[in-house]
């Protein structure tokens, strides 16, 4: 599995980096402009027949997007992880819906989640999830969640700390700790 994907890797991509290769497992990390060509050699080559999923890590200190697609193969269950990085402002990224139809979804999901967007993607403007939802994308390390929290839900009640000790000896008189009674905490 992992020679055919290097010797795939090598006649396609000369740019590559393996981020990890254990057995039955390879990721590595590829320039985005090759990384379409890549997934397709994989699948068409070397048998990845299955998109599990593709990811998205906002890495806002480097200003970058890094995308992941894990593939695998049903024939011995291997899997090749493809790493690439695309800008955060503006983000565009090839669409795998022919190839993959389960490809949609993921892409969806990114799209609502981080705002990469996927043209071609036939659903990629339809709500995914958060029916509805405006501004900065909820999964952008730029998003302030403590500021969207106040302002949908408002302050909220402060709570009163039960030692549950004290909560138990109260309602059944039996603890076997030591529990400061209300009067001699005072």
């Amino acid at each position: 599995m992992a020679d055919d994907l290097m010797t795939m890797l090598r006649e396609t991509v000369e740019d590559y980096r393996v981020i990890r290769k254990r057995h039955g497992y390879l990721h590595v990390s590829v320039p985005r402009e090759r990384v379409m060509e890549v997934i397709v050699t994989a699948k068409s080559r070397c048998g990845k027949n299955v998109l599990q999923l593709i990811s998205a890590v906002d890495r806002i200190e480097r200003d970058i997007f890094q995308l992941t697609w894990i593939l695998e193969s049903t024939e011995d269950a291997s899997i090749f992880m493809v790493s690439a990085d695309y800008p955060r402002e503006g983000c565009k990224v090839p669409t795998l819906k022919d190839m993959w139809p389960s490809a949609v979804f993921f892409e969806r999901e990114l799209r609502e989640m981080f705002g990469i967007e996927f043209p071609g993607n036939p659903r990629q403007d339809e709500d995914f999830l958060l029916e509805g939802w405006e501004g900065i994308p909820p999964m952008r390390r730029d998003f302030d969640t403590l500021e969207y929290s106040m302002k949908t839900y408002g302050e909220r009640r402060k709570r009163e700390h039960v030692d549950p000790r004290r909560l138990i000896a109260e309602h059944t008189g039996e603890w076997d700790t030591p529990v400061p009674s209300r009067k001699e905490k005072s």
